[in-house]
């Protein structure tokens, strides 16, 4: 599958797998370009860890099991950041200088795609530990906002005892309120064309939100149903007929592919005959996509509702949940299936 567009970084990875050592300590190597002046993706991690630690400990009681929210993020190793002041340095790490960015390295822990698990309940389970990360996270003191969720960040490590866990990865352009209240970056558009939410492709967008990552994973729920199975992309002719519209969902035009996620959420027929796709995924057809379709739907229609004569004011609508429809509680309950 071609990778969509990422408007705000660019990433080139290598592994010490490259060069024959891969062991239990096997790593990355990631060089990217975030803009100057927000905050960086070691130290957003930094911060996320720690808010999720919190959680750990209010949460120790009533969660089950070992694992930990903290650990749903990348261990990050080592980190180096150059700007513009250090031109020498700068200029031998990289053939073209990108003005207005930093060049930065992050060597982080080796991780695995979501998509590479062959049992599904391995997967459901991978795909739920990210879940709860990004709300923890968005209720936060410091409401991180992961802002790029998209299939190729959503990995997963194999624990001590089998177990898997899944870890949301790449942070370059997640934000805090508190570092970027009020910034030039508070309404950038950022995420993936085919992944973000219908409401990004606005211009201006809207302030990143909860619910956007909610409808993130939705679309990247649906295009790893329609062309991944048994842990692998699958040739042409054995995915899903609907994947011909990639193209289009995963073009420049903002208003283009708007219309074609309004067209999904609209389609009361994609998900009839759930033989048509992948062999791996079709359990997960009828009680997550479905319900997770028939939420946004009834959420976005809740809100155009609301702007209609004689209804209660725009202002009084919970945008924020679409009329609490795509809320954490709403969501969680159709993934706990």
């Amino acid at each position: 599958m071609a990778r969509g567009r990422v408007e705000c970084t660019i990433i080139r990875q290598a592994s010490s797998e490259t060069y024959g050592h891969r062991n239990k300590w096997d790593y990355v190597l990631k060089q990217s370009y975030p803009l100057n002046g927000r905050i960086h993706g070691a130290d957003i991690i930094f911060r996320a860890r720690k808010a999720l630690k919190t959680v750990d400990n209010d949460t120790s009681k009533s969660r089950s099991g070992s694992k930990k929210y903290s650990d749903s993020l990348p261990l990050v190793y080592r980190d180096l950041e150059i700007d513009d002041r250090n031109k020498i340095l700068r200029g031998f790490c990289e053939a073209i200088n990108y003005g207005g960015r930093v060049l930065q390295f992050i060597i982080s822990e080796r991780l695995y795609p979501i998509t590479s698990l062959t049992d599904l309940e391995e997967f459901k389970t991978a795909f739920r530990d990210i879940f709860h990360v990004i709300h923890y996270l968005a209720i936060s003191k410091d409401v991180i906002i992961h802002g790029d969720i998209n299939i190729s960040n959503l990995m997963c490590r194999r624990l001590e005892d089998g177990s898997i866990q899944g870890v949301l990865n790449d942070w370059d352009v997640a934000s805090a309120s508190h570092t970027e209240s009020g910034s030039d970056h508070t309404n950038m558009r950022t995420g993936t064309m085919p992944f973000k939410s219908r409401d990004l492709h606005k211009d201006p967008p809207p302030v990143h939100m909860e619910r956007f990552e909610y409808e993130s994973l939705f679309y990247v729920l649906y295009w790893i149903c329609l062309s991944y199975s048994d842990g692998k992309l699958l040739p042409a002719k054995e995915r899903h007929s609907s994947f011909k519209r990639w193209p289009r969902w995963n073009s420049n035009d903002h208003d283009d592919v708007r219309e074609a996620k309004i067209g999904l959420l609209n389609d009361e027929t994609i998900f009839e005959d759930v033989d048509k796709f992948p062999a791996m995924y079709r359990p997960l057809v009828q009680t997550w996509l479905v319900r997770l379709q028939v939420q946004f739907i009834k959420g976005y229609y809740a809100r155009y509702m609301s702007k209609a004569p004689g209804q209660r004011s725009e202002e009084e609508f919970d945008d924020y949940t679409l009329g609490g429809y795509v809320s954490y509680k709403s969501i969680r309950k159709i993934l706990e299936n």
